[in-house]
């Protein structure tokens, strides 16, 4: 069981910084472009802040926080339908391994729902990686379904950055595993 409440900052700052770089650590064995980097995590985090929106923190039994969730408005081409061109946009969403499978990321993505609807809000959006089955898994579970596909190409051999340093990695191949469209 797990409680969810709004961040407190600048206590849930360490924290949260904590789970922006574990969350890049895990994303970046999906999609190696993904950087591991502490000063890029604080001016994501700073840029984060800058958003209308709301950070939600989730805590265990013992108030040791074990996830956290960002939504904020962002906007989409004027092509949309008029009650969606503006959505709320679940823009991090995280829960450590110890927190995992008791409900702590669908109780996350409830509190951002929320927000988005007290906020008038018709719709929200999440991105995720296409090779996060597990996102895509959770995501589908709590009522998301497809909405665009964005597709990559490297043209050029990927160079690596950690903490600033940069190292030329080899191009390799790194298979997806398909998702049918009604499943993500």
């Amino acid at each position: 069981m797990c409680t969810i409440r709004e961040a407190r900052l600048p206590d849930d700052k360490p924290m949260i910084l904590d789970f922006i770089v574990a969350l890049q650590r895990y994303e970046s064995s999906l999609e190696p472009n993904h950087l591991i980097d502490h000063v890029k995590a604080e001016e994501y985090f700073d840029w984060l802040l800058e958003r209308r929106g709301a950070i939600f923190m989730a805590d265990d039994a013992e108030g040791r926080s074990i996830g956290w969730a960002v939504v904020y408005e962002e906007q989409t081409e004027a092509f949309i339908r008029a009650d969606e061109r503006v959505f709320a946009y679940l823009a991090e969403l995280y829960v450590a391994e110890t927190g995992r499978g008791a409900g702590a990321g669908t109780a996350l993505i409830k509190a951002c729902e929320q927000w988005a609807v007290t906020h008038g809000f018709a719709s929200m959006r999440i991105d995720l990686l296409a090779r996060n089955q597990g996102a895509a898994h959770a995501y589908a579970k709590a009522g998301y379904q497809p909405y665009c596909q964005e597709v990559k190409k490297r043209l050029t051999p990927l160079v690596e950055e950690t903490d600033g340093a940069q190292t030329l990695m080899p191009l390799k191949f790194m298979p997806a595993k398909r998702l049918p469209l009604s499943a993500a």
